[in-house]
């Protein structure tokens, strides 16, 4: 296993977390990909996950 940050959208921060949802995105953040999507992403939201668990990993 290799647990890592991984960039998460809002979407679907708020699918996992319903609990939890946001729609604000932090300012100034950089251009990602989220993990769990692919789609572009500057919500600056992380989760640490195993990155073999994930469709599209950062940093393997």
């Amino acid at each position: 296993m290799s647990w890592r940050t991984q960039a998460i959208c809002v979407p679907c921060w708020n699918r996992d977390h319903p609990d939890e949802q946001t729609t604000e995105p932090a300012q100034e953040c950089v251009l990602e990909r989220c993990c769990l999507c692919g789609s572009e992403t500057q919500a600056g939201i992380y989760v640490r996950l195993d990155t073999a668990t994930v469709p599209f990993p950062q940093g393997r």
